[in-house]
């Protein structure tokens, strides 16, 4: 009886697929992980501009000594809030939208961009509460996306957030 040298055709044959499923095991896991780190990054772009243009809208709306109504744009997708601040130098500061980039412009000075250029601001819309005598509330909702061309479904990404904040001064 003779020893066998080698492989049958047929275990070459298992083996070979044995190690094919196994390879494209792991690379289908490889690209789920790279596309799940993708989505997250998106939703953290996204995320981090809402929360500081939001709390810096608030923030300024709190220290403000009165609230510039002629110069505001209320219950518009493309809002304007205007308030006059403590510091002359400051007054007024405004917060408008322009070609998809949430600015704060305060008194003389430029615009200045609140959001990065990876997303696109599509609503920023205020609207005013008198809470009688002269508090005024004033609510800022805006809404962001992911500013990407590519169709792929891991690089969009839309959020909305609103947040309301007292003129006590007003």
């Amino acid at each position: 009886m003779r020893a066998p040298k080698g492989f049958t055709l047929l275990e070459f044959i298992l083996y070979f697929a044995l190690i094919a499923i196994v390879i494209s095991s792991i690379t289908l896991f490889a690209v789920d992980v790279i596309r799940t780190r993708a989505k997250t990054a998106v939703i953290a772009e996204v995320e981090q501009n809402m929360r500081f243009g939001l709390q810096r809208i608030l923030r300024t709306v709190r220290q403000a000594e009165k609230l510039n109504i002629g110069a505001s744009a209320f219950d518009d997708d493309d809002g304007v809030l205007s308030v006059d601040m403590p510091s002359a130098s400051n007054t007024p500061t405004v917060f408008d939208l322009a070609d998809g980039v949430l600015r704060m412009k305060e008194g003389a000075g430029p615009a200045t961009a609140l959001t990065s250029d990876r997303v696109t601001v599509s609503s920023l819309r205020f609207s005013k509460d008198n809470l009688g005598g002269n508090t005024v509330a004033v609510t800022a909702a805006l809404t962001l996306s992911f500013a990407s061309d590519n169709p792929d479904q891991v690089y969009t990404y839309t959020t909305t957030a609103s947040g309301t904040a007292v003129i006590r001064k007003d």
